[in-house]
């Protein structure tokens, strides 16, 4: 949220939705406002508790979640997987490397309180930290292997999965709750709607080569994946609904495909596939 001055017509606000309103207030206490909502003045403006009173009360002023420090291990190699990394880097986010064998080793937390060992930036085992979230990186189509994470989320670790499949980068719905989908369901909903076409998107993905991106391919794909990350990590497991985005998908609920020849995207709902019945 933002209040800002009309120029010959008072004041006006941006909400977080995105809708703007005008606010009927004088100019100094919008610059006071101002400030404050910005972080440049720490200290609520004084004289002025009617104002922030009024904002509180119609819900401008709700407190939010300050994002949870994070400990994230990339596990990839090339370019894409280290722009991830640096896109990840962070305050709040403390990045390791490590590799898909060794993060499907990760231990069940026997007590949900306390961390699980992790994965040090050499590889060697960490038992100081934990890896509370895992994103998994190719520059290619996405590799069987990748199922072995599917666990993870059981035992507090959520997961988070970049692929490459020609000029479309793949973002798999992310597996933060027991019970998500896993890079399992994707495969199997992904050959369930290819049809009768289903043996060639298998042979694909087993056959298929790296694929040709260059540096502002790998940015577009890590600024998106950091992003998913930096929404999980501040407990915003559905996205808000305004003006400008009136229907997004949960990141959870959704395959991503982005066309990075024209920065199109492309949101699939996607749930896991249920169990069988005997």
């Amino acid at each position: 949220m933002s209040v800002f001055e009309v120029p010959g017509r008072g004041s006006a606000l941006r909400e977080a939705s995105g809708r703007l309103r005008g606010v009927e207030l004088p100019r100094g206490t919008v610059e006071a406002l101002t400030r404050w909502f910005d972080g440049a003045d720490p200290t609520p403006p004084p004289g002025l508790d009617p104002e922030r009173g009024a904002f509180a009360a119609a819900g401008y002023l709700d407190d939010t979640r300050p994002a949870r420090t994070a400990t994230v291990t990339v596990a990839g190699d090339g370019a894409l997987a280290d722009a991830v990394a640096t896109a990840l880097a962070g305050p709040t986010v403390r990045v390791l490397r490590g590799t898909v064998g060794e993060l499907a080793a990760v231990p069940a937390r026997p007590d949900p309180s306390r961390p699980a060992t992790g994965v040090d930036a050499t590889g060697g085992a960490d038992a100081s930290t934990t890896p509370t979230a895992v994103c998994v990186v190719a520059d290619g189509p996405a590799p069987a292997s990748w199922t072995a994470l599917d666990r993870l989320p059981d035992r507090g670790t959520a997961v988070f999965r970049l692929a490459v499949e020609g000029r479309h980068g793949i973002l798999e719905p992310p597996a933060v709750h027991p019970g998500d989908a896993g890079h399992a369901d994707v495969r199997a909903r992904r050959l369930a709607a290819a049809g009768s076409g289903h043996p060639h998107l298998l042979a694909y993905w087993e056959a298929a080569p790296a694929a040709p991106t260059g540096p502002g391919d790998h940015a577009l794909l890590a600024a998106l994946l950091a992003a998913d990350v930096r929404a999980w990590a501040a407990g915003h497991d559905v996205p808000a609904v305004g003006d400008l985005v009136p229907s997004a998908l949960p990141a959870r609920r959704r395959l991503r495909v982005v066309d990075l020849d024209t920065a199109a995207i492309a949101d699939h709902p996607l749930l896991p596939v249920p169990d069988s019945a005997p």
